[in-house]
């Protein structure tokens, strides 16, 4: 029996639109300047947003009931007890028959949900998985933890067909160590003792793993093209390269400088930005790195470089995020900063399940008599008046500005304003109407292009009337184009 040839077919990746500066902090704190700035997510944003932005990505061209499994890795999934990778399915409308599951707990669960994903494959269970991550942590405030974590997601799709780099195998170690670390009650990511984190626990760890799949498939430092891997921050990336011999050009950048340590998907990020440059033999490796390590071998493919027009660049979407010039925004952003008390909102179970097809997988209705497309769905067409005479139609997830109009109006949640509400022409016909985020209201016209993206609209009502699910739904922004920049 010829044995099964598993690998990435697709990748796609998401930062968020704004970046503050770590001078900022300094700023704020008295504390000292330090170069650079890290990405940081929207208020609207969570993890779940953010993996569905990476996922709608890494699916673009691919067949969606091609897709027999998906998983979900992150350190920070709004839910505890509810499978945030069911959602994810649901969202990304994807088959409900495929396999599902959460990986929480350590940064290291993106690179454990892959290695579990090639051991399924390999074993004939599944043929197209696809694994999202994201992380939107909170250091503790006024500490040095404040200049590198970031908030970020990325998406992989592993399979057995059309590959662009194949997976030939892995490494992993296990390592009880003493953080960094965040109890289920706690709100930040606290941390025992940096030079034992990194110095012992880290740098021993990962050059462990990395040489441990290196000695497998024997291979040296200088066979190597590309090592991606996970580090907390460039000077200890530096020594893991360092003590395996890796060349300077082989060490693939953290991105640190731009992003801060954007945890779970850190990896992911630093192999996308791999792919775009790998050739046909090129000789890979990709760590992950949380209370132990695993490390894997790939041989690159020319298809890999071919597909960079076709996705997001990481590079070019650093380029376009906004910095956000006052860290007091940076603390309402995280809501850090208790204020008023905020209109809260609720949102029913029972509603958001029954109507999940339309607010989740964004579907409407067809009329069969005239084509009019119609958002939300009602029982006659409002063009010809056919009463229950409508197909279920997939909304494309852009359009054009038909009209909108600035909300001035300081209610509910609103992290800033006004809020730019936005009727949206459809290109087939039919118009629906959003909430724009990520944007200058003042810099929105009509005709302008937009695209839908999937945010949260609050955070629930009272825990004592089972109304406290978070409420996602879409809003939009300016349409942002894929494809490389070198």
């Amino acid at each position: 029996m010829e044995e099964k040839m598993v690998g990435i077919k697709s990748w796609g990746t998401y930062l968020p639109n704004y970046k503050l500066p770590r001078e900022k902090i300094g700023d704020a704190w008295d504390f000292p300047k330090i170069p650079g700035t890290k990405s940081v997510a929207n208020y609207d944003e969570d993890s779940i947003t953010m993996a569905v932005e990476a996922g709608l990505e890494c699916l673009k061209g691919i067949d969606l009931d091609s897709i027999d499994g998906l998983f979900f890795a992150s350190t920070t999934a709004p839910y505890a007890e509810k499978l945030n990778a069911s959602f994810l399915t649901t969202v990304l409308d994807l088959n409900e028959d495929i396999l599902t599951n959460d990986f929480m707990g350590t940064t290291r669960a993106s690179t454990t949900a892959l290695r579990v994903a090639y051991d399924t494959i390999k074993a004939g269970n599944a043929k197209n998985i696809l694994i999202t991550t994201a992380d939107k942590r909170n250091p503790v405030p006024v500490s040095m933890y404040e200049y590198g974590m970031g908030d970020a997601a990325a998406a992989l799709l592993v399979s057995e067909d059309d590959t662009l780099a194949s997976i030939e195998g892995y490494h992993s170690i296990n390592k009880n160590t003493v953080g960094p670390y965040r109890r289920a009650k706690d709100e930040y990511v606290r941390t025992f003792e940096i030079k034992v984190e990194t110095k012992l626990n880290y740098t021993g760890t990962m050059v462990e793993a990395l040489k441990g799949v290196m000695e497998k498939f024997e291979l040296g430092p200088k066979d190597i093209k590309r090592a991606s891997y996970y580090a907390p921050d460039p000077r200890y990336h530096g020594w893991v390269s360092k003590k395996i011999g890796f060349s300077r050009r082989a060490t693939m950048d953290t991105l640190w400088m731009n992003l801060g340590n954007v945890g779970t998907p850190l990896p992911f990020i630093i192999f996308a930005t791999t792919l775009e440059k790998t050739r046909d033999g090129h000789n890979l490796l990709l760590g992950g790195y949380g209370d132990g390590a695993d490390a894997f071998y790939l041989i690159g493919k020319d298809a890999a470089r071919e597909m960079k027009n076709e996705r997001r660049s990481v590079k070019k979407s650093i380029r376009k995020m906004e910095k956000m010039n006052n860290y007091n925004n940076y603390l309402k952003n995280r809501y850090l900063v208790k204020g008023e008390k905020p209109l809260k909102r609720k949102a029913s179970p029972v509603q958001i399940w029954r109507e999940a097809d339309r607010l989740h997988r964004l579907y409407g209705v067809k009329c069969k008599e005239c084509g009019q497309i119609q958002y939300p769905n009602w029982r006659a067409c409002f063009t010809c008046g056919a009463k229950d005479n409508f197909e279920r139609y997939k909304l494309p997830r852009h359009g054009t500005v038909f009209t909108f109009t600035l909300d001035h109006l300081q209610g509910a949640e609103y992290f800033e304003t006004p809020v730019p509400r936005v009727v949206i022409e459809l290109p087939e016909g039919g118009r629906i109407l959003l909430n724009m985020t990520d944007c200058n209201p003042y810099e929105l016209e009509i005709g302008d292009e937009v695209e839908f993206v999937f945010r949260k609209s609050h955070e629930g009502g009272d825990l004592e009337q089972h109304q406290n699910m978070i409420g996602y739904y879409y809003k939009c922004r300016k349409r942002v184009s894929s494809g490389s920049e070198d």
